[in-house]
């Protein structure tokens, strides 16, 4: 089967010494660290970040000291960022700049190191805040990082504002580049290591993917995940702060982070992972096929990962098989770092031809790792997954054009033929889309027969023309909503789960006896991010098994709901009500 021609992802590669700069300097099991920054280059932000991150390696920081234009400033250690930081309390002027630092750590030679960096002309002093589409994306990103049982992303306006810069360069130049040049419209920064420090981000440990023909977010890190390569990032246990930009259909993924507390081996598929694809296309940019002269469909790609702090020297490979159920052996192609320039941690396995649906294989490596410093780390690794089965054949008479073969379908067709839940446009429901306060109140006051009346203004932001403006009074006089403060309704932005209990609960109350909730006890793993005013309406929706957690076990009170979610949560409510 030929590969599809569809999205071109690129990578900003992991070599991090060769590529962009960022090369770690360390001494054994001594104290390390990244280059500085802002370092040569010019800085778009009045009020940058301006130090350097350290591998202490368990080392005791004894003093900094760091000084700008040879006036002593106040830099100190951030545990969490793992380095010597320094950020203006005014706005720096337009200029340039010389810094010295001076970090001691006990038992070694003090770290000194000094350099330059240009405050821009055009420099602003504070760099927007997060928008809802880069919310959006974090929230996406992080449903990824919590399967990998890794730290959830921060998003940092500094790599947001740089994602941001290069997908509108790639934009006004038409093309999907990693790479910047001065003559071109738009430029900021040759690479994204200049880029980042542009926008004030001194984090030396970056990187960058970047997609092209294509506008959905979501379509775009399902594609990163699956291209071996990109996946990279997204696994990296080393990378803790996210930037996102988009401008037409191209978009940009930055990712930042620190140094490693301890080291890490992280394979995906994961052990006993379920529903993993059978194929790939091979569609990455740069190919990781190209050792093997293929152009054909290939199974799913299955990385090994070991990520550490350490320099790695190489890889020595003993064994690696893939089996199927029955324990044959699967022909693969095995990219190891010996062969492949653009690995260093990690091994890339990939099945020659597609799996097979709804069976279980299973992946040994056993290996050793030499690393610069003399030691070594054996590997033997042994895990198990499961592929997805065979979807079903589309169904034509579907409520909807696109909820044919979507899990919510039931859901969503009985309530639609109710004339609860109403399309997003025309004959598409959008299941996967998120679904705003003014949706939902729409399908509740369906869901309940409530009286509409004529319009009385009762928010502010929800005008007579707005054509939900009838539901969000109608539940509104009914006491299931109420508004955000100031008059306001909100009625477009993204419902949060636990607004969504409220509503839910309040529904419920008003035709049932009130839950008693006094023995209700939550074991989420993130009880303490539910807001006071919301924790004994979620207690309700749990108790009435109306919301659930999340497969992570996380409640996520301030997470979005997909509109296919909303469906099934009002049709339980329904069930419960005896409706």
């Amino acid at each position: 089967m030929k590969k599809l021609n569809k999205t071109t992802y690129i990578l900003i590669f992991l070599v991090m010494i060769t590529l962009f700069g960022t090369k770690v300097y360390a001494q054994g099991e001594g104290p390390g660290y990244f280059p500085p920054q802002p370092k040569d280059t010019e800085v778009l932000i009045s009020k940058p970040q301006i130090g350097m991150q350290l591998i202490l390696n368990g080392n005791k920081l004894v003093n900094t000291e760091m000084y700008i234009n040879e006036v002593k400033v106040d830099a100190r250690y951030d545990e969490k960022k793992g380095g010597v930081f320094y950020v203006p309390n005014y706005p720096l002027s337009a200029g340039e700049y010389r810094v010295s630092l001076k970090v001691e750590i006990e038992g070694f030679q003090p770290i000194t190191q000094s350099w330059n960096f240009n405050i821009s002309n055009q420099a602003i002093g504070t760099l927007p805040a997060p928008s809802e589409d880069q919310k959006s994306v974090l929230y996406y990103a992080n449903e990824y990082r919590k399967k990998f049982g890794l730290e959830t992303f921060n998003l940092n306006d500094s790599l947001n504002s740089a994602a941001m810069s290069h997908a509108n360069y790639m934009a006004l130049n038409k093309k999907i580049t990693h790479v910047e040049y001065a003559t071109d419209p738009g430029y900021t920064g040759s690479k994204v290591v200049d880029r980042v420090t542009s926008f004030g981000y001194a984090n030396g440990n970056v990187s960058e993917n970047v997609t092209g023909d294509i506008k959905d977010y979501k379509e775009a890190v399902d594609g990163l995940v699956d291209a071996p390569y990109h996946r990279l990032s997204w696994l990296n246990p080393v990378y803790a702060d996210l930037g996102y930009g988009q401008k037409d259909e191209y978009q940009v993924f930055n990712f930042g982070g620190k140094s490693l507390e301890n080291d890490e081996l992280i394979t995906y598929p994961m052990n006993n992972q379920r529903n993993v694809k059978i194929s790939w296309d091979g569609n990455e940019t740069p190919n990781p096929l190209r050792f093997y002269n293929s152009d054909n469909e290939v199974g799913y790609p299955i990385t090994i990962s070991y990520f550490t702090n350490k320099s790695i020297d190489r890889w020595i490979i003993e064994k690696v098989t893939l089996l199927d159920s029955r324990g044959g052996a699967l022909n693969t192609y095995i990219n190891t770092p010996s062969k492949d320039e653009y690995l260093t941690d990690s091994i890339i396995v990939i099945p020659v031809d597609p799996l097979k649906y709804d069976s279980r294989y299973t992946v040994s490596v056993k290996a050793s790792i030499n690393f610069t410093d003399g030691t070594s780390k054996n590997i033997n690794k042994t895990w198990n997954f499961s592929t997805m089965k065979k979807p079903q054949a589309p169904q034509t008479d579907s409520v909807y054009k696109d909820t044919a073969s979507h899990w919510a379908r039931e859901y969503i067709e009985e309530l639609a033929k109710k004339n609860i839940v109403t399309p997003k446009t025309e004959d598409y429901f959008k299941p996967d889309y998120k679904i705003t306060r003014a949706e939902f109140t729409q399908f509740i006051v369906n869901a309940l027969k409530i009286q509409l009346r004529d319009y009385e203004g009762a928010f502010s932001d929800v005008p007579k023309t707005s054509g939900k403006a009838q539901y969000i009074e109608a539940a509104h006089r009914a006491g299931i909503i109420s508004g955000t403060g100031n008059g306001m309704f909100e009625p477009d932005r993204t419902i949060t789960r636990e607004e969504i209990a409220v509503i839910i609960t309040k529904t419920y109350g008003k035709i049932n006896s009130p839950v008693n909730t006094k023995k209700v006890l939550l074991s989420f793993e993130d009880n303490e991010k539910i807001s006071d005013w919301a924790l004994e309406y979620v207690k309700s929706a749990f108790y009435l098994r109306i919301i659930n957690g999340r497969d992570n076990g996380y409640f996520d009170p301030q997470g979005a709901t997909t509109r296919a979610e909303s469906a099934v949560m009002i049709k339980k409510l329904l069930d419960a009500l005896g409706r």
